[in-house]
């Protein structure tokens, strides 16, 4: 198996779960189960989601940041599009049991069906579109926190390939509308990773094309 294409796929993961923090106050048991279940309703809305992304990566051991672009569309029947457009080109795409990686020199498709590993990380993936991994005692144990218009949601992996990874992850939703807007993933070697959601636009239509694998 393809160490990169896992990782990879395990970070993208880390985002559909669902900076720098101000004020927190950890949200009591009962606030926490009552933000959960409106984010639940909230995401089991969404028949389809496009929007734009700004991605910022801090190595722990430089001072540069890595700033990259690009979009992401989705749709409820399985399908998903992860697309980086600047500084790079990187198309990642799963279309219900397959999976399709594009980069500007070669392409790969894998049948997740042959990989325990795939078809875990594709539930984790359509769970957390669908609201149901902020649920999961499974895959995550989850903390919810209130600062100002913002509810966040702290995560730490439970499964051991996600913990070989990450120490937390951290998922901001503006409250008013129950919708993720920004990821913070900590890597266990320091590195960070901030995606930005942008221009969020729900149930619209999205054409077959953007989920296509050639």
């Amino acid at each position: 198996m393809n160490k990169s294409i896992e990782r990879f796929l395990l970070a993208i993961a880390m985002l559909l779960v669902v900076s720098s923090l101000g004020a927190q106050t950890k949200a009591t048991a009962a606030q926490a189960k009552s933000m959960i279940e409106k984010i639940n309703v909230t995401a089991a809305k969404q028949r389809t989601i496009q929007c734009d992304f700004q991605q910022t990566k801090s190595l722990s051991f430089l001072n540069d940041k890595m700033v990259s672009r690009g979009v992401m569309y989705y749709d409820h029947t399985g399908k998903l599009r992860w697309e980086y457009i600047v500084p790079y080109s990187y198309v990642f795409i799963i279309n219900n049991n397959r999976v399709h990686i594009k980069t500007a020199k070669n392409s790969n498709t894998i049948d997740i069906r042959s990989s325990r590993l795939f078809q875990g990380i594709a539930r984790v993936m359509m769970n957390s579109v669908t609201g149901k991994s902020l649920s999961s005692a499974d895959d995550f144990s989850v903390e919810m926190f209130i600062q100002g218009d913002e509810w966040i949601a702290r995560l730490v992996p439970k499964k051991k390939e996600m913990k070989a990874m990450f120490q937390t992850i951290r998922l901001f939703f503006d409250s008013k509308k129950q919708m993720v807007s920004k990821v913070e993933m900590v890597e266990k070697n320091g590195d960070q990773t901030v995606i930005q959601l942008l221009h969020v636009k729900s149930n619209g239509k999205i054409e077959d094309r953007f989920f296509a694998i050639r």
